[in-house]
């Protein structure tokens, strides 16, 4: 988002002045941390590979690395331990970064109270302030793909697909969705995307719904 938006502040030719106006109203989201630990003992055998969580403060998941990554499964398997990814996707802008960090090996405790007594053997822990903001109602005013200009096109998690797909998932398809923009100039053929259906597979059902959407 802030790439985005020093490019078209700083190219008063580029697309036209209503894109460039749009763009300059994006924000970006408060901070994020992502903590990694290696623990001296596993969790518990039937804890999930990750796990969404609400209600305990800053933490927003928890993923047991070696249930699904190779390297955090031999390393588990090698030492006994295990490898947790803790994240916390809104933190408050300007907050005592250590004090949060340290929240977020409190808050796994209460999730998964066997790892209370656990050693940590290392840790990383990676702050973000990059990703884009989606408040209530902002979703029209996010850049599509095709802008005024048909040389210039945009890829990324804030752009507006039209698809029922986001974070990784939206930046790939959109980049997709603008590689094959530029390759039909060309004649080109591009990559053919795939989806889910985005409504209904029943008129009785859709009409029910808009119903009662009134």
């Amino acid at each position: 988002t802030g790439g985005l938006r020093r490019l078209a502040a700083t190219s008063p030719d580029l697309a036209d002045a209503r894109w460039r106006r749009r763009v300059a109203e994006l924000r970006t989201a408060p901070p994020f941390l992502v903590s990694r630990l290696w623990l001296d003992r596993p969790v518990a055998a039937g804890r999930p590979g990750f796990l969404g969580t609400s209600g305990y403060g800053p933490l927003d998941n928890v993923s047991v690395l070696e249930r699904w990554e190779g390297e955090a499964a031999r390393w588990a398997a090698r030492t006994g331990g295990s490898v947790v990814e803790l994240h916390a996707y809104a933190t408050t802008p300007g907050c005592d970064r250590k004090a949060e960090q340290a929240r977020l090996t409190e808050e796994l405790a209460r999730v998964y109270p066997e790892t209370r007594d656990a050693l940590v053997l290392d840790r990383r822990d990676l702050w973000f302030e990059d990703c884009p903001h989606f408040p209530v109602g902002g979703y029209a005013g996010r850049p599509t793909v095709g802008t005024p200009d048909p040389s210039v096109v945009v890829a990324g998690d804030l752009v507006r697909t039209g698809l029922p797909v986001a974070l990784m998932e939206r930046a790939a398809t959109s980049g997709f969705l603008a590689s094959n923009a530029l390759l039909q100039r060309w004649g080109v053929r591009g990559q053919r995307l795939w989806t889910v259906p985005n409504r209904g597979r029943s008129a009785l059902t859709r009409a029910l719904a808009r119903r009662g959407e009134g």
